[in-house]
């Protein structure tokens, strides 16, 4: 007889957790250059306000430490969770692959709400819509998803190459689009706009824009075949599974780190520097993100889970509702940045912004720990969870 029952919440497995969690605080660093409106200073608004020189080290500390590592590791932890969900169905006799897509298309709707209600950096629709394919990929050998890991990955050096050599303009209806939009509500300087908007109104016409601007961000970086690549890099992990035993496994996570590391800071340096100053080709910084992103992030992973077990008491509560806690991200940035809310966007230096995430994630920290004291699952996760099994959930513990 087929169990269609939730997985009991007793097993889920604390370093994935706080593993999350840690992911969501590198996020909450990368996202808030954005949401705090820095991303949108124009020249000499960023000589007025930033703190010039301490300012440039930050900016070259985040493209080297930071950007694209942490969504690696929740990329991963994604396809280390599918390969739990069906695992665990196939043993309670359940039919994994059903429950699967229906948490995708709910996923899918979250991150559609999150795109076009709060925030135009979205990732939750992209994830869900990528997660999709992965079933197809189920009953291949773990050797056969390591390499189809490793083509998606290499395959935006490829892809880049050919539409920089043939002048392609694959991104060139969304701009159409994103022109026609701005010109018909008006939008100006993106960030003042964001700013001085008195009505959610403002806001939401900004986010119909800027959900097609998102779009080009997603084609022109090929960001559906890294987030794939990386979902098929997480079911490797899960089908080989390293995370169960994490002692096991320490001399191969060991050489992972050390590789990872001495592959990664090179490139990270360069990362970070022509970040900041610009000038490369798109097949050369596709090559250069690609040698230094993945290597860094799994060596962050691989790093976290054998040195920081003291840590995982700290993550693991955000880590159990990344969901409401990536999308709170959105709505606390919303309330105190933007001119729906108090308006404060636009006004700190690189330092602040960062020391603003650290605030907001410290916040969600508190929160979730005082939160999962009485419930059992995150608010969103609530919801995910029952229209995932169809079914009314306790949320308070007993």
């Amino acid at each position: 007889m087929k169990n269609n029952s939730p997985e009991p919440v007793k097993k889920r497995l604390k370093v994935l957790d706080a593993l999350r969690g840690f992911a969501l605080l590198g996020v909450c660093l990368a996202n808030y250059k954005e949401l705090t409106l820095y991303a949108f200073y124009d020249v000499e608004h960023t000589t007025n306000v930033q703190g010039d020189s301490v300012d440039d080290i930050v900016n070259f500390l985040m493209y080297a430490l930071v950007d694209g590592k942490f969504y690696t590791i929740f990329s991963i932890l994604f396809g280390i969770g599918f390969s739990i969900i069906i695992a665990n169905a196939m043993e309670r006799g359940a039919n994994g692959m059903r429950i699967f897509y229906r948490r995708m298309l709910i996923l899918l709707c979250f991150g559609i709400a999150h795109l076009m209600l709060l925030w135009s950096g979205d990732i939750l629709a992209l994830y869900a819509s990528m997660g999709m394919i992965l079933p197809l990929f189920w009953h291949c050998s773990p050797r056969n998803i390591l390499r189809w890991a490793t083509f998606f990955l290499c395959l935006p050096i490829l892809t880049s190459t050919i539409v920089y050599a043939c002048d392609l303009q694959p991104c060139a209806w969304f701009f159409a689009q994103m022109d026609y939009w701005q010109g018909r509500f008006g939008i100006g300087d993106w960030g003042t706009w964001l700013r001085d908007s008195q009505s959610y109104t403002e806001l939401l016409q900004f986010l119909v824009m800027g959900a097609f601007e998102r779009m080009t961000e997603f084609i022109s970086s090929d960001r559906y075949f890294k987030v794939l690549g990386l979902f098929l890099l997480g079911l490797w992990i899960g089908k080989k599974r390293i995370y169960t035993e994490v002692e096991l496994h320490r001399t191969f996570l060991m050489r992972v780190m050390k590789i990872g590391f001495a592959c990664g800071i090179p490139f990270a340096i360069l990362h970070a520097y022509y970040g900041v100053k610009g000038g490369l080709t798109a097949p050369v910084h596709t090559i250069i993100e690609t040698l230094n992103i993945y290597p860094l992030g799994i060596a962050y992973m691989a790093t976290f889970a054998l040195y920081a077990k003291r840590l995982f008491g700290i993550f693991r509560y955000v880590g159990r509702m990344a969901l409401t806690c990536y999308i709170g991200q959105s709505a606390l940035a919303v309330l105190l940045f933007y001119g729906v809310g108090f308006g404060w966007g636009m006004q700190l230096s690189l330092p602040q912004v960062v020391l603003a995430a650290l605030g907001i994630y410290t916040f969600e920290s508190a929160f979730a720990f005082v939160w999962l004291r009485y419930f059992t699952f995150g608010p969103l996760e609530w919801i995910w969870r029952m229209l995932t099994y169809n079914k009314w959930l306790p949320i308070r513990k007993a």
